[in-house]
């Protein structure tokens, strides 16, 4: 694992969300994440970058192919 793994603040800052979504996303197990420790505020969460733009691209709603044809 060459990249530099984002903790749930910065993964936030770059999807531009707050930080405590991100931490629902993982909670919710739709963000693939590390978790280390134990649940809870003494356990630690990183998320892989690549693992961001996967979950991003996931989220794109595409407008409906018969509006494309305007």
């Amino acid at each position: 694992m060459n990249e530099q793994l984002l903790t749930p603040r910065a993964a936030a800052e770059r999807a531009g969300v707050s930080p405590s979504l991100v931490y629902q996303w993982c909670r919710d197990q739709l963000l693939a994440h590390y978790r280390f420790g134990s649940q809870g505020r003494r356990g630690k969460i990183l998320i892989a970058p690549d693992d961001l733009e996967a979950f991003m691209r996931q989220c794109r709603v595409e407008r409906h192919r018969l509006l494309n044809s305007e």
